[in-house]
């Protein structure tokens, strides 16, 4: 079956659909079910967006020509309609080049915007695990309080 511009595609739940730095082929619209956007660490991802039906999902790697900006996972099972990548970029390349250069800084735009969120996301990350250390009991709180009790 020769590919043409829109392709179904069903990803069950738990199923991995790309990750981070793979290089973009495809967009996809969701038709039914979700899809979760994430970046960082599996342990602790930083959560970009859960996308359901009619959204439409990783198309800036297309646009801009770049890599994955983020990882994307099916949370329920989804049924998706592929995009081409290739028809994608003919149609930016017919588009009127003002109207395309606005979509190209648009992906740039919110490429810098999740690299800042994920930034921020480690941060509070990080500030959150010295205050559960500053507040967690430790054994000069308890000398204290046995003191105290005497």
């Amino acid at each position: 079956m020769a590919e043409g511009i829109l392709n179904r595609k069903f990803v069950p739940a738990g199923k991995q659909l790309f990750l981070t730095g793979e290089r973009g082929e495809h967009m996809y619209l969701v038709q039914s079910g979700r899809i979760r956007i994430w970046r960082g660490e599996p342990d602790h991802p930083v959560v970009l967006a859960e996308v359901g039906p009619n959204c439409l999902f990783g198309e800036m790697a297309l646009i801009d020509d770049g890599t994955r900006s983020a990882c994307a996972h099916a949370v329920e099972d989804t049924t998706l309609i592929v995009i081409s990548g290739e028809k994608v970029r003919q149609r930016l390349a017919e588009a009127d080049p003002f109207v395309a250069s606005i979509v190209r800084i648009l992906a740039r735009n919110l490429r810098a915007a999740n690299d800042h969120l994920e930034g921020l996301m480690g941060q509070m990350l990080a500030v959150s695990a010295i205050k559960a250390r500053e507040i967690a009991p430790n054994e000069d709180v308890k000398t204290l309080s046995g003191a105290a009790e005497e």
